[in-house]
């Protein structure tokens, strides 16, 4: 695969939609061992200040799995080699509570290239409603490890 550019930064993946579905909430809480009714117990979330029960920290991660699969083409468009990447952070900014039946509207904009021994790619994504209210910010970073690794 060609060496990564800098020219690709402000470049912007697909856009995508997906709905926050409740047992997909249930089923993260169980994979993660999460137990705070909040997050599973309408009526706990309710009683804790909530419309609903939000979805807890690092939820949206799975946004991008159940909503934008063509992902990895996408980045090999851009000069990824995904065959050689490496997830590296995840940084969160919440907003607003996300609840069960919200229409996740996002696009991610790689924010940042470095070059070197080891290139680094950096994407921005704001997670909007469908009223365009920025619910979530992320940043998440990736390592395209070298060649002859």
């Amino acid at each position: 695969m060609a060496e990564l550019s800098k020219d690709i930064i402000g470049k912007k993946l697909n856009a995508y939609t997906v709905t926050v579905e409740r047992g997909k909430i249930r089923e993260f809480c169980q994979a993660i061992g999460e137990t705070n009714p909040i997050y599973l117990d309408p009526e706990a979330a309710k009683a804790a200040g909530f419309e609903d029960t939000p979805i807890p920290p690092t939820f949206q991660t799975s946004f991008v799995f159940w909503g934008y699969q063509q992902i990895w083409d996408d980045m090999r468009a851009v000069g990824i080699d995904t065959d050689r990447l490496l997830h590296m952070k995840e940084d969160y900014t919440y907003l607003k509570p996300v609840y069960p039946g919200t229409e996740i509207h996002a696009q991610a904009e790689i924010s940042d290239v470095k070059t070197g021994k080891m290139n680094t790619v950096t994407f921005r994504t704001v997670f909007k409603n469908s009223a365009g209210e920025a619910l979530i910010e992320a940043e998440m970073g990736i390592i395209i490890r070298p060649e002859d690794s």
